[in-house]
């Protein structure tokens, strides 16, 4: 079911946030959030990133796997924040874009796995080891709210609209 969703959830890369100003954010932790983790975020971003770069960050205080399934199919995200357990299936998948163009493996070795790369003209998936997550307890934002677990994982998903707008945000969560 997983592949299926995700077969289709590659047809409409491209369909992330909005529009280039807006990065979407979910997240969904297995072990639950605090309530107030999605507005204390989306504030801290909107107050790094200034009026230029709109914000929406969307927190499932309760686990739910098919809510996660229908958030990936939907295309509508372009950073997934979730367990590593999640951030590997989806990954081998082909949910979640490489990073390493952007952040150092070595500074991130819990996010070097094995996932699914879209080839041009291959029917499909390769899998290559890439950084696909950064762990959000080395991310300064999280550290700064008091909730920084270690199974929690920040990804880029497929269907981002501006892979540079979603990166400019995870720096600013480094800040």
């Amino acid at each position: 079911m997983i592949a299926a969703l995700l077969v289709f959830m590659t047809l409409i890369s491209g369909c992330g946030g909005s529009d280039e100003n807006t990065v979407t954010i979910f997240m969904m932790d297995k072990a639950g959030s605090p309530s107030t983790i999605g507005e204390t975020m989306e504030k801290g971003l909107k107050d790094k990133l200034g009026p230029d770069l709109k914000v929406e960050f969307n927190a499932m205080g309760i686990y739910n796997l098919q809510k996660l399934m229908v958030e990936y199919a939907a295309g509508a995200n372009d950073i997934v924040i979730l367990s590593k357990e999640d951030a590997v299936i989806y990954g081998k998948n082909g949910a979640n874009l490489p990073l390493d163009a952007y952040f150092s493996p070595d500074d991130y070795p819990e996010g070097v796995f094995e996932g699914g790369i879209s080839v041009e003209g291959e029917d499909d998936l390769r899998q290559e080891k890439h950084l696909y997550a950064i762990p959000a307890s080395k991310l300064k934002m999280f550290k700064d709210t008091g909730y920084a677990p270690e199974e929690l994982f920040v990804t880029v998903a497929v269907s981002t609209d501006n892979m540079d707008q979603s990166v400019k945000a995870i720096k600013a969560m480094m800040e």
